[in-house]
């Protein structure tokens, strides 16, 4: 009698933990990034681009891959889970592990179709001729004025061969077949700089007038967030996006 009680109550303990397990997986579910297709170079799990243009990211892609073990991975997800898509896109990166493991030169188009989103990650190999500037202002130019009017496939191919050019330039490679369209896009006026530049003046001589310097130095030294990008070497006023324009990796469209 007592050894059955005993068998009754150990049953109701692994049912009782099996069922705290399956509630623990259905309030925190785990968040996975996309894997590479096939085709590896070009990733269209949002269903936007033509088969005209993953042929020719294909294609560039071997081209440059044979020359400078450097690759240009597009990807376009139909969302990002919920996450953000600095973490997305960093995640990204490294499981595609993208560009040669020892120059480190890889570069990621990453297009959230839900959350029209749009960043490039940049290996540290590429970073010195794609700093976070430069980016952005390809992005700007090349690429955002085709996603606001909802065209897809030529906002990313247009960028793709911005990037590719530039790439390519860097070791030498001809690159005459490549068309690239630049769109105009306004600048931003010299009065609103001067007018952030300002306040930001103020702000930091507040914080130092009440003695909060140290809250200077912690965003500096915490401005950095990963690494196997460009995201890692980022200084405070990208890291916390004080300014819309500082943070080139990333584009809203």
């Amino acid at each position: 009698m007592y050894q059955m009680l005993n068998s009754k109550k150990k049953f109701k303990t692994i049912i009782t933990l099996l069922l705290f397990v399956i509630v623990l997986l259905f309030a925190f579910p785990v968040y996975g990034v996309v894997t590479p297709t096939s085709d590896f170079y070009v990733n269209d799990y949002a269903g936007i681009l033509s088969d005209n243009t993953k042929e020719h990211i294909i294609q560039k892609n071997i081209n440059l891959q044979s020359q400078t073990g450097a690759q240009i991975v597009v990807v376009t997800v139909p969302n990002l889970e919920g996450r953000d898509i600095e973490s997305y896109s960093t995640e990204l990166f490294r499981k595609f592990e993208i560009g040669n493991k020892t120059k480190n030169n890889g570069l990621l188009l990453l297009l959230a179709l839900e959350e029209r989103e749009f960043r490039v990650e940049v290996g540290y190999g590429l970073e010195g001729i794609l700093p976070d500037g430069k980016t952005g202002r390809f992005q700007d130019e090349y690429i955002i004025p085709y996603l606001k009017e909802n065209k897809w496939d030529e906002g990313v191919l247009n960028g793709f061969n911005a990037f590719y050019k530039e790439v390519c330039s860097e070791y030498g490679i001809s690159t005459e077949d490549i068309i690239v369209n630049s769109v105009k896009v306004q600048d931003v006026s010299p009065l609103f700089n001067i007018i952030v530049a300002v306040i930001m003046i103020i702000i930091i001589f507040v914080l130092i007038k009440t003695g909060n310097g140290w809250v200077l130095l912690w965003l500096f030294s915490h401005g950095g967030g990963g690494s196997g990008g460009s995201s890692g070497r980022r200084r405070f006023l990208w890291r916390w996006r004080i300014i819309r324009w500082t943070d080139g990796s990333t584009r809203r469209f």
